[in-house]
């Protein structure tokens, strides 16, 4: 529910540029993610969400015909200081509404590919004017299209979820992402279970993917998270992902993770794949059932894309 085919880091905070893929990197990066897919689809998984809104999307169409895992592509906007220039100085709230309904509805890059989610994002607290008018653009345009909204969480996930339905938005076309990264620093075990619990209560969803993240999020912690949203009766309302992605630097695949001051040495194994080879295996034997799994893997999505 919240995967990366291929990833950029955009331009960091300091760098006004952007470099997508380079020429001689392009075809390895599509054979590299199509080799990451097929492992994914020897395990079991047959659909992936792609949550990156910037993308090549001919680089997509070339990954798309190589697998048999089926790619839902989305619009959007990701964090202002990590994306292409030309998306990043859109400051006008209609443009930004014209450009997700444009790609929710006609197709993506002058392809006939539909987006099938919106991806959006806030890095601070409150939100800032742009990441308010993203919010808005993308809460009109699932008014009008009904397309299921993602976001990513950098700030606090009741904020944006009262901002989008406040603007219009169905909350349960709604989740919201990484809301296990709560827990590191920001919120007790019990503050957040009572702000998630409160989500799911008027209709949101939400999304957890530091599996085998120590450093991020202990496994105690997951465990006592999502045993009490469980207990307290919206296992309906939980997604569980990887947020797998990889970029070029200096000329290496790195793996996010690998490239903090305390990098872990596993980020390379957290690929789509590893939520069926290592996740689940972890989840049975600390006590959830495979019908809980089911539930979360397969029934939440099912019923997040086609509910009406």
């Amino acid at each position: 529910m919240h995967e990366h085919v291929l990833w950029f880091g955009g331009p960091q905070l300091e760098d006004s540029g952007y470099t997508p893929i380079a020429e001689d990197k392009r075809k390895e990066s599509v054979d590299f993610a199509v080799s990451l897919l097929n492992d994914a689809a020897r395990v079991g998984i047959n659909t992936l969400v792609d949550l990156t809104p910037h993308r090549p999307i001919d680089l997509y169409q070339q990954i798309a015909q190589r697998t048999s895992v089926k790619i839902v592509p989305s619009s959007g906007f990701y964090r202002r200081a990590k994306i292409p220039k030309q998306w990043a100085e859109i400051d006008d709230e209609k443009k930004m509404e014209e450009l997700m309904l444009r790609e929710v509805t006609e197709g993506i890059g002058g392809t006939n590919i539909r987006a099938g989610i919106i991806k959006i994002a806030s890095e601070t607290s409150p939100l800032t004017d742009w990441e308010k008018k993203v919010f808005r653009a993308a809460a009109r345009v699932q008014e009008i299209t009904r397309v299921p909204i993602a976001t990513h969480d950098g700030a606090g996930p009741r904020e944006q979820f009262d901002l989008l339905v406040k603007s219009g938005a169905t909350p349960r076309r709604v989740f919201l992402s990484h809301v296990d990264m709560g827990l590191h620093g920001k919120l007790t075990r019990g503050q957040l279970v009572a702000e998630l619990t409160s989500i799911a209560r008027d209709g949101g969803y939400m999304e957890f993917d530091t599996f085998g993240q120590e450093s991020y999020t202990p496994w105690r912690d997951l465990i006592f998270l999502w045993r009490s949203i469980i207990d307290a009766g919206f296992i309906n309302r939980m997604f569980f992902s990887m947020d797998c992605n990889w970029r070029w630097e200096n000329g290496k695949k790195i793996f996010e993770g690998a490239d903090r001051p305390d990098a872990d040495p596993d980020a390379g194994r957290r690929t789509y794949a590893y939520m069926m080879t290592d996740a689940v295996p972890k989840l049975l034997k600390s006590g959830f059932s495979q019908k809980e799994i089911d539930t979360i893997l397969v029934d939440n999505p099912r019923r997040f894309f086609c509910a009406e």
